[in-house]
């Protein structure tokens, strides 16, 4: 990260880097593809830019169980990163000023290609997330988002939730710091939900995202 000085590097393990770095940031690299869809080879931590790591993060468990804590480039909460989700990092041209309308741009791609595998549409909520609505009419995260923007380009990092990860996201991840008006102070169990329990897999998926992001992003694609 240009710039920016580890303020807890006792905490956080560095980024190894490369084309098939375990976070997406290639995409970074303009000689590398503008876009990655992938599903997580291990398990790891990952918290937003300027996120305390002890406040949002379980720390003292993920060293116990040897899983490493990354910073992300981009801003955005804390995630855990394991086999059973869905990677999804594109870099785009920045056209103009904003933050909103480019997550709706990424989300014109995500949403149709949930909904060709599972028959239900996912709505937008907070800033950048996908949810499905249930039956009782509550919003249940299926993903979240976070983006970098520099002078020219928006990098556009997501993770869908395709296997439960509750138990993941309950061990290795606290309360978080800042959270949507739709998450209504749920825990991690209540205000998430997966896309296996509707059929998906996340072989599916990957496909299905990398087909639907390619044809509906790639003129907006910084190549």
């Amino acid at each position: 990260m240009t710039g920016f000085i580890e303020p807890r590097p006792d905490l956080i393990a560095s980024n190894p880097g490369g084309p098939d770095d375990p976070l997406g940031e290639s995409v970074l690299d303009p000689t590398l593809p503008w876009l990655r869809v992938f599903e997580p080879r291990d398990v790891c931590i990952v918290i937003g830019r300027h996120q305390d790591p002890e406040r949002e993060a379980r720390c003292a468990e993920a060293r116990a169980d040897a899983v490493p804590v990354h910073r992300r480039v981009a801003g955005g909460g804390a995630v855990v990163l394991a086999p059973g989700m869905v990677v999804v990092a594109a870099r785009l041209r920045k056209t103009h000023v904003g933050t909103t309308s480019y997550l709706e741009l990424v989300n014109g791609a995500l949403a149709p290609a949930v909904a060709s595998l599972c028959g239900e549409s996912p709505a937008t909520r907070g800033l950048g997330d996908l949810a499905l609505v249930g039956q009782d009419g509550v919003a249940r995260k299926i993903l979240g988002a976070s983006m970098r923007q520099t002078a020219r380009i928006v990098v556009y990092l997501g993770v869908f939730l395709v296997s439960d990860a509750t138990a993941l996201m309950e061990r290795y991840l606290r309360s978080p710091s800042r959270e949507p008006d739709y998450r209504g102070g749920r825990g991690h169990g209540a205000f998430c939900t997966h896309l296996a329990a509707r059929g998906v897999t996340a072989a599916a998926l990957v496909a299905t995202t990398r087909s639907s992001c390619t044809q509906r992003l790639a003129e907006h694609a910084a190549v």
